[in-house]
């Protein structure tokens, strides 16, 4: 019986980068650094996409990474660390919006990846920006789809666990947002074209 746990336990583990991190922590809480390395930058990302300023997203990282820490040691690892943190994130981010009463949806796209090439800023602008308006016509729900998974790169089970839908739904769910917001790119590029 025990042989069993422990081949379970290596299957786990081996399919599942965080199993060992999560472990660590919870055995020694300052083993907490490696959890925290790993998934900073994506937390912080999400946050920014969210608030659309640095200042905020460092504090809502803060304050994710303190309730994630405080809760580790009742945290049942099952093989999604990830929806468990950003559940946290979605969490702690309709907080912020009930207490500041304002949300900037995907508006810090541009800011965040801006580049120093002219050439390639001109040829994206206007393409980014359609986009960019795109987004933000899309409901709350579209919006979070895209930001969990292209910001904060979850796998689609992951995701299904923040959202709360099965994982299938939510695949068919993004498959679908993009091949409509890609029709509409590309019926606004030839509105553009013809108008030239």
């Amino acid at each position: 019986m025990q042989l069993s746990k422990l081949i379970n336990r290596s299957l786990e583990t081996a399919s599942d980068p965080d199993a060992d991190l999560v472990l660590a922590a919870q055995k020694n809480p300052s083993e907490f650094q490696w959890i925290y390395d790993r998934w900073a930058v994506s937390i912080y990302q999400y946050f920014y996409f969210r608030t659309g300023e640095s200042a905020n997203a460092e504090d809502l990282t803060s304050q994710l990474f303190l309730s994630a820490f405080q809760a580790l040691p009742r945290y049942q690892h099952r093989g999604h660390f990830a929806a468990w943190l950003f559940a946290i994130a979605r969490n702690l981010t309709k907080e912020y919006f009930r207490k500041s009463h304002r949300e900037v949806p995907l508006e810090a796209v541009n800011r965040m990846y801006a580049t120093s090439d002219p050439s390639y800023e001109t040829a994206q602008q206007d393409e980014i920006a359609r986009l960019r308006t795109l987004i933000q016509s899309l409901s709350e729900d579209d919006q979070e789809l895209i930001r969990l998974r292209y910001v904060a790169d979850l796998s689609f089970a992951d995701m299904a666990i923040v959202m709360k839908k099965r994982e299938d739904a939510v695949k068919k769910s993004l498959y679908r947002l993009q091949a409509r917001l890609q029709s509409a790119l590309l019926e606004d590029n030839s509105q553009v074209k013809n108008h030239d």
